[in-house]
């Protein structure tokens, strides 16, 4: 995994809202989408992005403003990590690998 300046996460509720919103930051920021975990059947999603400071900061807020209604309601937190710890990026690069592992396997079974 790329080294970034920063690292911004975001959890929301619900997967096609995480969804419009990882759509709106990639947009209107130069970020790189790194990552997605889903909790409770895709009914809360944890977003994670990579940039310089100032790009993932502005994914951030665009994240919290693309739609007033939608981030009152859904948008759960919104986070950045300037300068993460190598530990970091390897947790995020091993979920990554498992999510990939998963799909994977489930290609191989249909």
């Amino acid at each position: 995994m790329a080294d970034y300046e920063a690292v911004g996460l975001v959890e929301v509720k619900y997967f096609t809202i995480a969804s419009q919103l990882l759509d709106a930051m990639c947009k209107g920021s130069n970020v790189d989408f790194l990552s997605s975990e889903n909790y409770l059947g895709g009914r809360l999603v944890t977003l994670v992005i990579g940039g310089s400071i100032s790009e993932v900061q502005g994914a951030l807020e665009i994240a919290k403003h693309v739609n007033p209604k939608i981030t009152a309601d859904y948008l759960k937190g919104a986070v950045l990590i300037s300068n993460p710890a190598p530990e970091i990026m390897n947790y995020l690069a091993a979920g990554k690998e498992d999510s990939q592992q998963i799909s994977e396997e489930e290609n191989e079974n249909e």
